[in-house]
């Protein structure tokens, strides 16, 4: 593997449209790598919680009265 310095040198050397499809392919994979990690975290927190096995209504329900627990609490009208 190249070290970083060469690697920025090389990149330097790249004509700018070329670094700036790298730059916007290195962004994307971040991203990704971001969303793949918060996905295994999260699916970590709902197993140990037991509740991996919670249906998509259930999800729901259990956001609507969360909902209507923060409007009653922060929004009395």
């Amino acid at each position: 593997m190249q070290s970083i310095d060469d690697l920025a040198h090389t990149i330097t050397e790249l004509a700018p449209a070329d670094q700036q499809e790298l730059l916007e392919k290195v962004a994307k994979l971040n991203f990704q790598k971001g969303l793949a990690d918060l996905a295994r975290k999260y699916r970590a927190r709902l197993g140990s919680e037991n509740c991996l096995d919670i249906s998509a209504a259930q999800v729901l329900a259990e956001l609507e009265r969360i909902r209507e627990e923060v409007v009653s609490r922060d929004y009395p009208n």
